[in-house]
């Protein structure tokens, strides 16, 4: 369910669909991308669009802002999990590397 902010007498949608699993989270290389063919966060006005605009709708701007803090708060679940899958082969890893260790050890004092 999205719940809504009520403005000025202007509904808006709160970007909670950001959390819905068929939301198209951009990946960091997407975003990395746009923002290094734009300038600017994808959904996000430009400073040139602002300027030329003359104004900035600060209701609009802050639903933009929360939905950018809504997905990255998603990337970082994302990468947590990718940081704790590493640690635990690292863990996995140097526990075999001891036991091989150990075992070389053995067959070199014989």
């Amino acid at each position: 369910m999205t719940g809504e902010l009520l403005v000025n007498n202007i509904t808006m949608n709160v970007p909670d669909y950001v959390f819905e699993p068929d939301y198209a989270l951009p990946s960091l290389h997407e975003i990395e991308a746009f923002i290094n063919q734009n300038g600017h966060l994808p959904g996000v006005p430009s400073a040139r669009k602002v300027a030329s605009d003359g104004a900035l709708n600060m209701t609009e701007m802050q639903m933009a802002q929360l939905e950018k803090i809504e997905e990255l708060t998603l990337h970082s679940i994302a990468q947590q999990k990718t940081i704790e899958a590493q640690e635990t082969a690292l863990t996995a890893q140097q526990d075999r590397i001891a036991r091989l260790e150990a075992v070389v050890r053995s067959l070199a004092d014989q």
